[in-house]
């Protein structure tokens, strides 16, 4: 059990992530072409995840309508909606008249739905974050103000300055800032992917 839980699955991302390292940093052609084959493998192997979390979801929502079948309606709406669109999917085809309508008037309409909600969380969130608490609220609450002051024509009428400060505050300082997130995210994904490769991150196993 230890054997195929973690040693062999260790030892397969051992082997593919020293073959894309030495790939990157020297150009070798044997090892060039072991590290194609293995980015090609990437897509089989989302694709085979893809069909494990549908089942999964199929699992989970199956045993939510078993046990409480009068408190899972949107279990259930979820169940009906996936099978139907699967079935259509592969019966008549992603180009047919049904599968569009889905996609063009179910799918579309539900997704950008959920974005314009998001709205409403990230005023809060703003309202939240420019509470004046503290010197850095304070600091972070004057610069919120000139930029959305800078973005509308009006602002420019209330402050002749703010569009010219918003774009020095969005080239300079929130650029700035961005470069030191994505380098400190880099050096994170770079660290977390040694952990895997030589097997130190147990969780990506299963193994807690």
């Amino acid at each position: 059990m230890h054997l195929a839980k973690r040693t062999i699955p260790v030892a397969i991302a051992f082997v593919c992530g020293i073959i894309q390292v030495v790939d990157y940093f020297f150009k070798i052609e044997s090892v060039n072409t072991w590290a194609q084959e293995i980015r090609s493998w990437v897509s089989i192997v989302a694709i085979f995840a893809l069909g494990l979390g549908a089942v999964n979801v199929l699992r989970v929502h199956l045993k939510k309508v078993r046990q409480a079948p009068s408190e899972s309606l949107n279990s259930i709406l979820l169940l009906i909606t996936f099978l139907v669109t699967i079935s259509i999917g592969l019966t008549a085809g992603q180009s047919s008249k049904p599968y569009k309508f889905i996609f063009d008037y179910i799918i579309v309409p539900t997704g950008s739905a959920i974005f314009s909600l998001l709205a409403f969380y990230i005023g809060t969130a703003a309202y939240r974050a420019f509470r004046a608490k503290n010197a850095e609220a304070a600091i972070l609450l004057v610069t919120g103000c000139i930029v959305m002051l800078g973005k509308v024509p009006l602002g420019e009428k209330i402050i002749p300055f703010a569009p010219k400060w918003t774009t020095w505050i969005m080239e300079v300082l929130n650029v700035g800032g961005q470069r030191g997130v994505m380098i400190a995210g880099a050096i994170g994904f770079v660290a977390v992917s040694l952990r895997i490769i030589i097997g130190l991150e147990r969780r990506t196993y299963g193994v807690d």
